[in-house]
Order: structure tokens, then sequence, then C-alpha cells
């Protein structure tokens, strides 16, 4: 039975806020751009150039950032590996209709303890790696099929 991962305020109780809140959330277009449509940021904005860019934006990365149960926790950890699957190299942002990439989970990334948690492994970010849900069961196969023989 899996169990849910400890959340984002109890992680950083227990492993230090530097070991997990510092992974900036990864930006796509170059500084100055708006990171929903690629155009240039005017005066007095840093991430949109509009309040409609800033909607779409919000609405498209809001699975990434919201879900209880360890989804900000989860989201740290993806973010820390780029949203990408360290077994296969598979890249797992949603891109928009813009043609640029948006930091979210897109449903198909799990987070993976190195060291099982029935082997006494924690939620170390040290323990923890982003896999996609492929490579996940797979993983997860592998394990299982050793526990038969």
């Amino acid at each position: 039975m899996r169990r849910k991962m400890i959340g984002l305020c109890e992680a950083t109780k227990l492993y230090g806020g530097a070991g997990i809140t510092t992974f900036p959330r990864p930006r796509y277009v170059p500084d100055g751009f708006c990171e929903w449509c690629g155009k240039p940021l005017p005066k007095r904005r840093s991430s949109c150039c509009s309040n409609e860019c800033t909607w779409y934006f919000n609405r498209a990365t809001n699975s990434a950032y919201g879900a209880g149960g360890g989804g900000g926790y989860r989201n740290h950890i993806m973010r820390r590996d780029n949203y990408t699957c360290q077994r296969c190299g598979t890249f797992h942002a949603w891109v928009n209709e813009n043609g640029i990439p948006c930091p979210t989970s897109d449903g198909e990334l799990d987070v993976h303890h190195i060291i099982p948690v029935s082997e006494g492994g924690d939620d170390n970010p040290e323990n923890l790696i982003t896999l996609c849900r492929d490579c996940h069961k797979e993983i997860h196969r592998r394990n299982d099929e050793r526990d038969i023989v």
C-alpha cells in the first residue's frame, strides 16, 4: 500500500529548508521575457507580460504547486530534477500553445524512494528521485520479481 509523502512544511523541519526550498522553479525563457507567451516583459513585470498571461501560466502550473499530501514537497523534488525522469532522461514539462515548456508534473512523473520506506528509507531529498510512470513501474516490477524468487 502506498503511503502519502510528508508535506513541504514537515520536510523543511526535518531536513532543513536549505536542502529543500532552494530549488528554484525552472524558467524556460530568458530573463526579461514572459513565461507564457515569450514576449518581452514590460517594466514592473517579472514573470508574465499581462494579467491574461499570468492567469494562463498559473492555471497551467497549478497542478504542480497544489496537490495536498506532499504535493508541494513532491513538486520541489521534481523541480530539483527539472521535471526530467532520472532513469530514461525524458523531459516532462507541459509545452503550451506558444511552444514554451511550463513547469508542471503533467501527471506522468512520480517521486521514487531510492531506499524503500519498507526498508528504512525516509523522505530525505537525498533518498528521492523523479521518475516517469513507466520507469517507476518497471523498477517496482523488478523489485517484486526479486521478492518472489
